[in-house]
């Protein structure tokens, strides 16, 4: 009797809920050419590498889906057939206004409104999962989402820290006001080691401003707001930071090439990073002076379904100087997902290579 019972609902599951196999294969390229050499706090570098991200899933529903890959590192001139293997593996609902993740996912395909006064191309280019859980209400132009990171488990030898995140848009017409935010706390080790402690680091950015996009044409952005953060050594009570400042954003893009643009000008930032450097700070190091400006022009080499090339070039304005950055990315994926176009976006520039 209970065979038949099992038998019953194991057939019952599978005609409510048809599954579906699907499968992705991804690579990703990064050249990322720093050069701050005229800067004491922050070294110039190189930072090269290459993704291959293979994965599948099981979808039921139309709506649910478990997901399981792994992420392969190759640096090239290490010498090492792989550098780095993390494993993805994560559960999503996902419908036209909500999306739910829990386990261990891309942050660039859930957090992409965060610039890197939150996280630096270091962390992009070599912690490119966050583990945790994502939710979020609508898309596009309106939502809110909350989400946590868990970043380090607490050991005899390691510390405990995550993150915890919050952030929205609203848009009506040409209008829009966004806010970026989250809190990075940092602990001890466990057992806990003397002499040691618990600190935070927390940054909000909020902005309103006009935001135009034209399918295929031209698309632009203006904004200003402010960034507000709070920094805290709990071992210390004078080790308590309060930086608040102006930010102003302006971006524009035809034809495949454009600007992003970013202005910070307030209270110098990261007051701790001489104790606790990365440990504590994420975002960019030039938040570290009253004032600084990025400025990042680009060009898409190639834009299509399967393949993404873009090449740019960075002008960073800190302390009277000009630092310049380089970088390349390189996308390219074949997948059972979705379906494709086939469709190839050729600007009118492109036609001198032809």
């Amino acid at each position: 009797m209970k065979r038949s019972i099992l038998l019953f609902l194991v057939i019952f599951s599978s005609s409510v809920y048809a599954q579906e196999y699907r499968w992705g294969v991804g690579l990703n390229y990064f050249f990322d050419n720093t050069e701050y050499g005229q800067l004491s706090f922050i070294d110039s570098e190189t930072m090269n590498g290459i993704w291959l991200n293979p994965m599948g899933s099981l979808v039921w529903g139309d709506k649910y889906s478990i997901n399981v890959g792994v992420n392969l590192l190759k640096i090239p001139g290490m010498g090492k057939t792989i550098d780095k293997v993390d494993v993805m593996m994560y559960y999503q609902y996902k419908s036209p206004g909500f999306l739910f993740r829990a386990g261990s996912f891309p942050r660039s395909e859930v957090l992409e409104n965060y610039n890197n006064f939150f996280f630096k191309d270091s962390v992009n280019n070599f912690i490119p999962l966050m583990q945790g859980v994502f939710c979020q209400i609508g898309s596009n132009r309106n939502f809110f989402n909350m989400w946590l990171d868990w970043t380090g488990y607490a050991t005899p030898k390691k510390h405990e820290h995550f993150f915890v995140g919050l952030s929205g848009k609203i848009s009506k017409g040409l209008f829009f006001a966004d806010f970026q935010s989250y809190m990075y706390h940092y602990s001890n080790t466990r057992p806990a080691t003397p002499g040691e402690g618990v600190c935070e680091n927390l940054q909000l950015q909020a902005t309103a401003g006009l935001e135009y996009g034209e399918e295929g044409g031209f698309k632009g952005l203006i904004a200003a707001g402010t960034l507000i953060g709070y920094e805290r050594d709990r071992r210390f009570e004078n080790k308590l930071y309060k930086p608040a400042g102006f930010v102003a954003r302006g971006d524009a893009e035809k034809w495949g090439i454009g600007t992003k643009n970013t202005l910070y000008t307030g209270e110098p930032r990261m007051r701790l990073a001489d104790t606790f450097g990365g440990n504590l700070y994420w975002g960019t190091q030039f938040l570290r002076v009253r004032t600084y400006v990025k400025s990042e022009w680009y060009i898409r080499l190639v834009e299509s379904d399967f393949v993404k090339v873009r090449l740019s070039y960075n002008l960073h304005f800190v302390e009277g100087k000009v630092l310049s950055q380089q970088m390349l990315t390189v996308s390219a994926s074949i997948d059972s997902f979705r379906p494709k176009s086939g469709k190839i976006i050729n600007y009118p520039w492109m036609e001198i290579f032809h």
